[in-house]
This record gives structure tokens, sequence and C-alpha cells, in this order.
């Protein structure tokens, strides 16, 4: 993980992200149970994390990329629901998990704002 944060566009806003989330009430920091994994094999921490509310039965609320300082996170939004919240460097995506629609670059304080407020309805949603 030190290794892909050494090659983010935006490593100190990514960790603060990090550190403020893992503040929330049973947040645990996980790797990924590859596909083709053995059954018994460790989780895979080289390529991204996901962050769960402990207990839950949703997977993750946010899912983070430490080498390109992005957060995706577990919420099936429109653009023009982000427009009513005031949610101006979000995107929706049209690929991947129907439930992982939004996410965030890490750039700017702006950008950190949006990701932790987005992260905060996630994880309200889990």
């Amino acid at each position: 993980m030190r290794q892909l944060l050494s090659r983010s566009p935006a490593p100190g806003l990514f960790v603060r992200f990090l550190e403020e989330t893992t503040r929330w009430d049973n947040v645990g920091v996980f790797g990924i149970k590859r596909k083709n994994a053995l059954l018994d094999a460790p989780l895979d921490y080289s390529r991204y994390l996901r962050l769960r509310r402990q207990g839950s039965q949703f997977g993750g609320f946010a899912y983070v990329y430490a080498e390109y300082s992005t957060i995706n996170l577990r919420l099936n939004y429109t653009q023009h629901q982000l427009d009513e919240l005031g949610i101006t460097s979000a995107r929706t995506l049209t690929t991947g998990h129907r439930e992982y629609r939004v996410s965030v670059d890490l750039t700017d304080e702006t950008s950190l704002a949006d990701a932790l407020q987005l992260a905060e309805l996630a994880y309200n949603a889990t």
C-alpha cells in the first residue's frame, strides 16, 4: 500500500480521508478476496482497499484506490442527485457494479469534503 501511495497524485488527501472514515463507529479497512483465490488465501491489499461497516450485511461502503487517490462509493446516484446535494467533484460511473456508481478523485479540499460527505451517506445506508 505504501508503494501505491507513493505514486498517488494526492497522498495527503487520501490519508486524511482514511483517517476520518476509520474514526466512524465499527469501520474496518479490508483487502479484497480475489475471485479465483483459494479458500485459505489471505486478503489482497495490493490494488485497493474496502471500507466496511462491521456487522453490516452489505459489502463495503467505499472502495479506495491509493495509487490514484480515487474513492468509489456505494451510492447508486444520478448526476442530478449529486447536483442537488451541491457535490461538484464527484462523477457517476456507467461501468462496474450497479451499487457503486459514484466516484471522487481527491485533488483538493473541495473534493475531500465531497468524498467525506458522500462516504457518510454510503456508510449510513449500510
